[in-house]
């Protein structure tokens, strides 16, 4: 488990409220307790629990929504003193009535409700609602309460804003509470600053249906894609022991909670998928809450939270919801759903950019090649596509050292489209200049990165150049040109020299040994074999480079001494292609 950016680990919730408290101005701290500055409403809501759920409970208060919060140690219930505190302290605000709206856990019940009891023999009027939405673990003290709060307090705020008294904001929320089930999924467990892990999980395993403590679920798997374990997560909450009684056409709310550790790239799937999941059902989404909303410190997981919008309340509950609010972790705006018709899908680039670079060729080279030179080139590029799929793991793992370890892979999915045009029969092999345009508009949609880049730009300008080219006795004379050109582009747009440690520390020199070669009418078998030996020498050569140019560049240098990646991506592509020519010329 990673550490944690704290001081002390007795004083953490302490700094930690501080730090909110002065980045917002709407805001008071006193004690463990959030007070908001705005003018306290008859019936102020309050709520609270155990830190490291954060935003939660801080987050929401304000005007709109909550009136207080109060805050316990990490994962322990705040204690009763400190909440019965915040009762007088509200009391003494002007607050007529105060409604506590808590999650339930012993801990919370016990704290809270003597907290009541107390501020009851002061003839105070104060009232509490326990939210237990939880659709997986349901124990003796009942469910759980999870994300689900966040709403129910939310619409408390919201009428308690409108002037409304107690008793109507509880049986809104009571009715709102009946219609409501979340369930969690995590790929990782959680260990607390000091506190010790409740339960571990493998990098293939995930956990469903645990608790925001990080406490186990029902039932532990192995990982599933995201389409399949969101479909998993709704099964439990719709068919599970505390199925939420939706049917078809029924209308819902989304709740999408990221509990601390999910990448926004993760939400945006997890959001996608959990929407058409509930579409596919039959159910209509009619509002999608989607954040870092209660977590539980940085694990490795989501919670999916159902509000059945029954049709004597929708519109009363979504209103409520919409409402403005200055607390500053509620979403500002919550849209209702796009329909998948808003989702324009579009052609593939590849094949775009290839009828828009058609467009602009007015004439065709001069420059053909005869059938069976075409025909060795069919080969080549067939060993090429072998060679990068064999080592796809070996350029990745060299890429890891320094950089994001894709290279191989990007490499890889450049190799996908070209034994995908051989298979169709795309490609132009007898044509030159058509084919490297080919190859570079793969390596520009299909590559991606800084390889994709230069690759793109190289084949590019060798195309344009041999496009251009007047044809010659001397073959060689028109390749060397064009090679020499497309080094050039490199080296204009990417700002990459020799010796900076990139794919062109390989390409440089095969080109130039391709230039001394330049008189001759074609290569011999030798000169096919010395190709690859220039080219190994090369690549190889790079270990002892230090990288100026992409990720590589801002990596602290390493122990070990690694090729780069791209430029023996560069030697085994040519020393596939020489071995095809090389057997070809001793025949």
């Amino acid at each position: 488990m990673p550490g944690y950016f704290i001081n002390e680990i007795n004083s953490c919730v302490d700094d930690s409220l501080t730090g909110y408290v002065r980045a917002h101005s709407h805001l008071e701290l006193v004690g463990r307790a959030v007070i908001t500055r705005s003018q306290v409403p008859s019936v102020a809501v309050i709520s609270g629990s155990g830190s490291g759920h954060e935003p939660a409970t801080v987050g929401f208060v304000g005007r709109g929504l909550l009136s207080a919060c109060i805050s316990g140690s990490i994962f322990a219930s705040p204690p009763s003193s400190d909440i019965f505190r915040l009762i007088i302290e509200m009391k003494r605000r002007g607050a007529k009535q105060i409604l506590l709206i808590i999650l339930n856990y012993t801990g919370d019940r016990l704290n809270f409700g003597l907290a009541m009891e107390r501020a009851r023999e002061l003839s105070i009027d104060i009232d509490m609602l326990v939210v237990a939405d939880d659709a997986a673990v349901n124990n003796c003290i009942g469910p759980r309460g999870l994300a689900g709060l966040l709403l129910v307090i939310k619409i408390a705020g919201a009428l308690a804003e409108q002037g409304k008294n107690m008793s109507e904001i509880v049986d809104v929320c009571q009715k709102v509470r009946g219609q409501l089930r979340t369930i969690g999924l995590s790929a990782s467990g959680i260990r607390a600053p000091g506190q010790q892990q409740a339960f571990e999980l493998f990098e293939d395993e995930m956990e469903l249906g645990m608790g925001i403590h990080g406490e186990s679920g029902v039932q532990k798997l192995k990982l599933l894609p995201s389409r399949q374990a969101i479909d998993l997560a709704f099964g439990q909450l719709i068919r599970g022991t505390r199925a939420l009684g939706v049917k078809r056409d029924d209308n819902v709310l989304l709740l999408v909670n990221n509990l601390g550790g999910c990448s926004n790239l993760e939400l945006g799937i997890i959001l996608k998928d959990a929407i058409e999941n509930l579409e596919h059902r039959a159910l209509h989404v009619k509002r999608v809450i989607c954040g870092e909303l209660m977590t539980s410190f940085n694990m490795k997981g989501f919670s999916l939270t159902l509000l059945k919008l029954t049709t004597d309340m929708s519109t009363t509950i979504l209103n409520l919801l919409d409402s403005p609010t200055e607390a500053f972790a509620w979403p500002k705006i919550i849209s209702p759903t796009q329909l998948s018709t808003s989702i324009q899908t579009l052609s593939d680039s590849l094949e775009f950019n290839e009828q828009f670079s058609t467009q602009l060729v007015i004439n065709e080279s001069h420059l053909l090649l005869d059938a069976s030179l075409a025909e060795l080139i069919n080969q080549a590029l067939h060993a090429v596509v072998k060679k990068l799929h064999n080592e796809t793991d070996k350029l990745n793992r060299l890429d890891a050292v320094y950089g994001d370890g894709d290279t191989g892979t990007a490499f890889a999915r450049a190799a996908d489209t070209i034994a995908q045009d051989l298979a169709n029969e795309k490609l132009a092999l007898d044509r030159p200049s058509s084919l490297f345009r080919r190859l570079g508009l793969i390596a520009e949609s299909r590559m991606g990165g800084t390889c994709g880049a230069i690759c793109g730009l190289f084949f590019a300008a060798v195309a344009k150049n041999l496009l251009l080219s007047i044809p010659s006795g001397v073959i060689m004379n028109s390749f060397s040109d064009a090679f020499e050109a497309g080094i050039q582009s490199v080296e204009s747009y990417a700002r990459v020299q020799p010796g900076d440690k990139s794919l062109l520390d390989t390409l440089i020199p095969t080109v130039d040994f391709i230039k001394s070669k330049r008189e001759q009418q074609g290569f011999t078998s030798q000169d096919w074999k010395e190709l690859a030996t220039v080219a190994e020498k090369a690549a190889y050569d790079t270990k002892n480079l230090i990288a100026k140019v992409g990720r590589a560049s801002y990596t602290k240098s390493v122990d070990t001494q690694v090729i780069d990646p791209g430029a023996y991506a560069v030697y085994i592509i040519l020393q596939a292609i020489s071995d095809v020519f090389a057997k070809a010329t001793t025949r």
